[in-house]
């Protein structure tokens, strides 16, 4: 069993709940790869989501060219491990979500960052305060090109195959709970845990890795 973890938007490989599954797995002997796709605040500034999913693939390619894997994503590394899945089903044994962007578009990452897209645009880019770096971090306006141009695909709940396990906080005031529903209604591959908790789910943790751990049992 090989599991690959993609953090959140402004998060990394050192993450509270990253590094709390880490060491859950750790305890089992299975290991936690925690991918680490946007490395620094170059990599962040220059960002495009499709580039993304392309270097998931590489990185799938090059280390585990014989096994399929289980994506484990949170918020926008939600949206790429479910995007990626989409593309390569095959690839693919099982997926975990935790509050996914599933239906990520301009209009809402501009609205998330507190911005609009004509002003992101005039002025080519956006400052996000980003966690891993302590520091707000300038995101360019191409991650928004990049998006009109190569859009995630649509997550119909009646074609998309992947056994998939979804944590969402019903309190959850950064991306919005109906996404989950709306990705889980009439799939019977996909089972939805609502929680009481908001977007970090950080005080749900452990009911997570209790549902999870029935999840990769089953």
């Amino acid at each position: 069993m090989q599991i690959i973890y993609l953090y959140g938007f402004a998060s990394g490989p050192l993450s509270n709940k990253a590094q709390f599954f880490k060491h859950k797995f750790d305890l089992l002997g299975i290991p936690l790869d925690i991918f680490d796709f946007i490395p620094n605040r170059r990599h962040f500034q220059q960002m495009q989501p499709s580039k993304l999913v392309e270097n998931l693939v590489q990185y799938v390619e090059e280390n585990y060219p014989s096994e399929q894997v289980i994506l484990f994503g949170s918020s926008f590394g939600g949206l790429i491990a479910a995007w990626y899945s989409a593309l390569y089903p095959n690839m693919i044994t099982k997926l975990i979500l935790m509050a996914p962007a599933l239906q990520f578009t301009p209009e809402f990452i501009a609205k998330t960052l507190g911005t609009t897209l004509q002003d992101w645009q005039e002025k080519d880019t956006v400052l996000v305060e980003h966690y891993r770096f302590n520091v707000k971090v300038p995101l360019n306006y191409s991650f928004v090109q990049d998006l009109q141009e190569n859009s995630p695909p649509i997550f119909s709940p009646t074609q998309f195959p992947v056994p998939t396990v979804i944590f969402h906080g019903r309190n959850d005031a950064v991306v919005p709970i109906q996404w989950s529903i709306d990705f889980a209604f009439e799939n019977p591959k996909v089972t939805l845990n609502i929680l009481e908790g908001d977007h970090q789910l950080l005080d749900q943790k452990q009911i997570m890795w209790n549902s999870i751990q029935s999840f990769l049992s089953s």
